[in-house]
């Protein structure tokens, strides 16, 4: 009986740790559920200038494809916290969309948590927000 427990508590929680890993496709699909606001900035220079504002915010590009315009980022918690950062064209004026949406192991987001305000408020320091 002991042991049936055991090895239930083992399933639980190796369930538990890979419920929080996500690779590229899954961080793609969370496209539409962050928090996004639009920039008169072309997207070479709000690419440009992403990283070293996350920098400054305390936060690692982990991956990126800027043919696709995304990168996968994490916070400096030990919680496994991520997110992804969207930023695509908009028309033909040279404008921007950053969307920013968080991803957190279970569910929860601790050192995440006021990431799309930061960087929103950040870029609109650098790009005229629309």
């Amino acid at each position: 009986m002991k042991r049936r427990l055991f090895l239930g508590g083992i399933a639980v929680l190796a369930g538990l740790t890979f419920a929080g890993c996500s690779t590229v496709s899954d961080s793609r699909a969370d496209r539409g559920t962050g928090v996004a606001a639009s920039y008169a900035a072309p997207f070479e220079e709000v690419w440009a200038a992403l990283p070293e504002l996350l920098k400054e915010l305390g936060i690692r590009v982990t991956g990126q494809n800027a043919n696709e315009g995304y990168m996968l980022v994490e916070g400096g918690g030990t919680m496994g916290d991520s997110a992804t950062i969207y930023v695509e064209r908009i028309g033909t004026k040279g404008n921007s969309r950053v969307e920013v949406a968080l991803k957190g192991t279970l569910g929860i987001n601790l050192s995440l948590g006021d990431m799309p305000k930061d960087v929103h408020n950040r870029m609109a320091m650098r790009f005229k927000r629309f």
